[in-house]
């Protein structure tokens, strides 16, 4: 009796650390960012009282447009009606909320932080991401 019960509870030891080790593996596909590919994008501006702290602005490419709807209902505003920015699937990068909808370097910004998007001279919000970096 007491081997059977040794028996089983290191069947079910085995069995837990298994699919313990198979769900945490699942959250961390699902909410570990990856490291941007090759060369970052460009870094978004700060805010500097209502303006922004540098005059780096990028020309926007005309053959980058997306389709029109790209990400239609997806932009959150805060409370003054500024949007927040959008998640990507990289670490340290938010879309814009903006057409056309660029990645941007949000590095050495918080949650929170007013920020600029350097294609479209327009600010927004850094969000909240629900992610582990």
């Amino acid at each position: 009796m007491y081997k059977r019960t040794i028996k089983y509870g290191l069947i079910s030891i085995l069995c837990s650390t298994v699919l313990s080790s198979c769900i945490i593996q699942q959250v961390a596909d699902k909410f570990i960012r990856d490291e941007y590919p090759g060369d970052r994008p460009p870094h978004v501006i700060a805010d500097a009282g209502g303006k922004p702290a540098s005059e780096n602005w990028i020309k926007v490419n005309p053959y980058d447009l997306p389709p029109s709807g790209h990400l239609e209902g997806q932009v959150k505003h805060a409370d003054d009606g500024l949007p927040y920015g959008l998640p990507c699937e990289f670490s340290d990068i938010l879309v814009s909320p903006y057409e056309p909808h660029y990645q941007l370097d949000y590095r050495n910004s918080k949650v929170g932080d007013k920020v600029w998007d350097p294609y479209t001279r327009k600010p927004f919000y850094v969000p909240r991401f629900m992610t582990i970096n």
